[in-house]
Formats: structure tokens, C-alpha cells, sequence
């Protein structure tokens, strides 16, 4: 937590007195908007998904796609990797290329990341999915449903404010918009 005294001394964390916030790695955020979706496939074991089509011409080509189903919602660590095909959602959020060698991964932040989480079919997807569960789970109260969202995305209870002006924006936008919005939200992408 932050403390006035120890923030007088090391504002700039270099003595470690406080966790500095840290981005979710690409195969943890891919999971976790999975299973806030409740769509997360917990099979153990077995064979990986393949998340690409191949076609020969002349030689074996990838093309990455974003499949629909549940042997392709199975956590990231059992995704097929190609080193020719690069998942565009896990490529901004620095997954390691899998074509080199990467004995250290790079965390970056940068704009092209919430524009994926804007506009990738599978963010998209998954937040009408979010969506339904919080509507079946909280009903049609715009408020409850705002709480529901904030527990299964932040594991913390919506405040009176959050509760009111976020329900004002499901009103006027609609439930799947307002989960768009948390999937891109700092509280979901960090650990703080």
C-alpha cells in the first residue's frame, strides 16, 4: 500500500518498499478472459488446439485464425505453436516469437494493445459471452449487474459510485460495451 513516509524516502521504488504494478503476460490474459467468460475449457492433458489452417502451395503455409469452440477455449499453455504464425492478441501482449529464442520476455505497453482488446473478434466474443453470464447470473438490474461484473473481473465489490455511474452506462450502451470496457481496463490487465 502506498505510505507517505516511504514514498518521502524511495519515490521512485528503487528500494523495493512497495510491488510495483505488473502487466499480466499475454497466455495469463488470454486465460483470464476466458474464464471471467466463463467459457474457460479446464481439460488437463491430451493433445494442444490449433488455432491455424494449413494449405500447401507448393510448400506448408499457416494461416492463424480465430476458432470458435470449446477445444479452442482450453487454457493458452496447450495452444499449438507454429513458428511461422504469430497470434496477433498474444503477439501485441509480447508473447515470445516462437521462431528465436527468447531467454528474457519483453513487457512493453503500448496503444496497439487496447486497440486489440477493443477490436479482436476473440475480445469481442468473449465480452458478449461475459455479458450473458453476468445477465443470467444478476439479472436486469443495470446496478446489480455492475456489481456482478466487478466480482468476477476484479474479485472486489463495485462501490456505491462505480455501482450507479456504471449502470447509467449499461443503460445507455448496453452490458456487452461496459465488459468490453473492463477487459481493457488497467485493474484487469495489472497486478498491483
Amino acid at each position: 500500500r502506498y505510505r507517505d513516509s516511504a514514498a518521502a524516502v524511495d519515490a521512485d521504488n528503487r528500494l523495493l518498499w512497495r510491488m510495483s504494478p505488473q502487466r499480466v503476460e499475454a497466455e495469463a490474459l488470454r486465460d483470464a478472459i476466458l474464464s471471467v467468460a466463463g467459457e474457460l475449457n479446464t481439460t488437463l492433458g491430451g493433445p494442444g488446439y490449433q488455432d491455424f489452417d494449413t494449405f500447401v502451395r507448393n510448400s506448408q503455409f499457416y494461416e492463424i485464425k480465430d476458432k470458435v469452440g470449446a477445444e479452442y477455449q482450453r487454457r493458452t499453455i496447450y495452444r499449438t505453436c507454429i513458428r511461422s504464425g504469430r497470434n496477433p492478441l498474444l503477439d501485441v501482449f509480447d508473447c515470445p516469437d516462437p521462431s528465436t529464442k527468447t531467454p528474457q520476455r519483453v513487457v512493453t505497453v503500448t496503444p496497439l494493445q487496447a486497440l486489440s482488446l477493443s477490436n479482436s473478434s476473440f475480445v469481442l466474443r468473449m465480452s458478449d459471452r461475459l455479458a450473458e453470464r453476468v445477465r443470467s447470473e444478476a439479472g436486469d438490474d443495470a446496478a446489480a449487474q455492475v456489481r456482478r461484473l466487478m466480482w468476477l473481473a476484479y474479485s472486489r465489490p463495485a462501490t456505491d459510485e462505480e455501482a450507479a455511474r456504471l449502470g447509467a452506462f449499461v443503460e445507455e450502451q448496453g452490458l456487452a460495451e461496459l465488459c468490453r470496457v473492463v477487459l481493457n481496463s488497467s485493474e484487469f490487465l495489472y497486478l498491483d
